[in-house]
């Protein structure tokens, strides 16, 4: 038998492909697995007359979506935004939860959801295999790739927290002055990552599937015109669901044509095919244009900073990835003298200037950007630099040194929305550390190397199992990471949910009180049910009705319409103003808390401001008059 170490001309290319694949298979099925027990773990944990929501990670993001599937339902095309009651056109087109929301019509919204995000999570890994066998030259190396980017991450299993994204509990001194009193972001963003996202996201999931198609194409259209017509409805698809996403391809991708001009492998047909690539994505692009200038809460939301992480928790978030990452840059097996020392100048390139981002990371401001746009120019043009003396004739291998390097700086693009471009940053980083680790490891025997496989991998993905340990945890506490929303939604509020699907009509207007975190008075970085939950978004989600301050994003003038919503609800606001603010909000219903089973609010009883059309112990359904 040919062992697994062995270097890769000795393999038969059949039996290397049977091998790769049989682990392909295994470890696709495998995540898929892993990324749904909680999901029915929890289910089957629902209490006698609640509701499952079926997520426990950024609830609100969901029903945002469950808000556009819900409309989807309703025989809706164009949706529009149910998170707020400012008047809009309703031009938004997403064709993912469109699709999505009619399979929700047979099976319901939460697991719609949930069949999505572990399907894309079993494809993903196939359409990965297909890119990395294009970089690792044997089966060692390829599995190793596969394994860590799926489930490889940085350091945050060491300093967990399971809310927040920073410091809550006491931690080494030295630690929180290194880490600037900030979580890396493999504790609390799971877009950079694979398994995070397979657990939390079914959007990220499909737009990670569409990322890697459309890298595939922009490589493969070198030889093979038949992945014009793939990678142009890739991009397609991306700009119309999750449009930052072809931003990031656009960057990786001029790296790599910066390789291929050093290469020489740059031809007109190349071009042309990849040109060709690119115009998917103008159809859906001149569409967002026309709905941005056309939809004012659109412009809104769009207008929302997200401001990307604090360097330092980028790092930490990556480091070992990185490290291995960049050593991969150099250490190639077959490199000449000339070779290595050209490959060596590049990686100190990248080296040097992300050790100066991170020294620089201890002044940048906390809501702000980190870099100006010629500060970011220059890191993006220092960066092709290193492109340029590490790349090599194999252009896959080219694609990833450019994703994992120009996707490093490419969430400091001074723009709103910066964050959103840490799509996947952990899986190029991951093919290139399976890289460097295969060839450190090349000249040791079988049992050494497997063991250190093994090693990388359960290091690499020990933050993977905190993930998964969360999800059991928020839901055994009934909250999402949110703090403030169930995952499990109580009798009254199902019973709510149910009587506004029957009541409502084209458009309904619903107040519910903002919610509020309950602390858990000894341990500062735990949160326990919320007192009470935010119903808004679950409402515009789950029913589809209008909410006036239904999510942080979503809600134009957010902080103060819920500061306005929070006032209506408490026990000394004068009945003028709480008659007026009706009035201007155009209200139907009121989903009012009981004062008496929230006897630490001081909230008023509402009941007298119209019919109670659902009466419960904790909340009741009121028909404004």
């Amino acid at each position: 038998m040919i062992a697994d170490n062995a270097p890769a001309q000795a393999l038969d290319p059949e039996r290397r492909a049977a091998s790769e694949q049989k682990f392909v298979r295994i470890l696709a099925v495998l995540a898929g697995l892993l990324a749904l027990v909680p999901t029915l773990a929890n289910w089957r944990s629902t209490p006698p007359g609640s509701t499952y929501l079926g997520m426990q990670y950024n609830l609100d993001d969901h029903m945002v979506y469950a808000a556009w599937m819900r409309q989807a339902m309703d025989g809706r095309f164009l949706f529009d935004n149910r998170f707020t009651t400012e008047p809009q056109p309703g031009l938004t087109i997403n064709l993912y939860f469109l699709v999505l929301g009619w399979v929700a019509k047979l099976v319901g919204i939460a697991a719609a959801m949930t069949l999505a995000r572990v399907s894309f999570s079993v494809i993903f890994v196939f359409l990965l295999y297909r890119l990395v066998r294009r970089i690792c030259p044997d089966v060692y190396t390829t599995k190793l790739a596969m394994s860590l980017a799926v489930f490889g991450a940085g350091i945050g299993f060491t300093v967990w927290h399971t809310f927040g994204v920073e410091f809550k509990r006491p931690v080494l001194p030295f630690i929180r002055e290194l880490m600037l009193g900030k979580l890396p972001t493999d504790v609390w963003q799971p877009e950079g990552y694979g398994f995070p996202s397979m657990l939390t996201n079914g959007l990220f999931m499909v737009s990670l599937c569409l990322i890697v198609v459309a890298l595939l194409a922009f490589v493969t259209a070198r030889e093979n015109s038949r992945w014009v017509a793939l990678g142009a409805a890739a991009m397609f698809l991306l700009m119309n669901i999750h449009s930052y996403d072809v931003l990031l391809i656009a960057i990786a991708v001029a790296g790599l044509l910066v390789t291929a001009i050093v290469q020489k492998q740059l031809t007109g047909r190349w071009l042309a095919r990849s040109l060709l690539i690119a115009a998917g994505a103008l159809p859906p692009a001149a569409w967002f244009m026309y709905v941005l200038q056309h939809d004012p809460v659109f412009q809104a939301r769009a207008a929302t900073p997200t401001y990307a992480a604090n360097f330092r928790q980028v790092v930490f978030g990556y480091v070992g990835l990185m490290v291995l990452g960049l050593i991969a840059l150099v250490a190639r097996p077959g490199s000449t003298k000339t070779q290595h020392f050209t490959r060596t100048a590049g990686a100190l390139v990248a080296a040097t200037l992300f050790v100066a981002m991170f020294i620089f990371a201890a002044g940048q401001p906390g809501d702000g950007y980190f870099m100006s746009a010629p500060v970011w120019i220059g890191a993006v043009l220092a960066l092709c630099a290193t492109l340029a003396l590490v790349c090599n004739g194999n252009t896959a291998w080219n694609l990833a040194a450019s994703w994992a390097l120009l996707g490093t700086v490419a969430p400091y693009l001074p723009a709103l929305f910066q964050r959103k471009l840490s799509m996947g940053l952990a899986v190029p980083w991951a093919i290139l550390a399976a890289l460097a680790v295969g060839a450190i490891t090349r000249k040791l025997d079988r049992s050494t190397r497997n063991l250190i496989l093994v090693l990388t991998i359960v290091v690499a993905g020990a933050t993977a199992v905190r993930w998964w340990g969360r999800e059991f945890g928020l839901a055994s506490l009934n909250v999402s990471n949110t703090q403030l929303h169930p995952v499990y939604l109580g009798i009254d509020a199902t019973a709510i949910v149910r009587r506004l699907n029957q009541i409502r009509t084209a458009r309904t207007v619903v107040l519910a009180m903002p919610g509020r975190p309950s602390q858990d008075p000894d341990l500062p970085d735990l949160f326990r049910s919320p007192y009470p939950p935010d119903l808004n978004p679950i409402l515009s989600g789950l029913t589809g009705v209008y909410t006036f301050a239904g999510h942080w994003s979503e809600t134009p003038d957010y902080g103060m319409r819920r500061s306005m919503l929070d006032y209506f609800f408490r026990k000394t606001t004068s009945p003028e103003w709480r008659i007026a603010f009706l009035q201007s909000s155009k209200a139907d219903y009121i989903v009012a808390p009981v004062p008496k089973s929230f006897p630490y609010l001081a909230i008023e009883d509402l009941s007298s401001m119209g019919e109670v059309v659902y009466r419960g112990d904790q909340f009741q359904l009121i028909r404004v008059r």
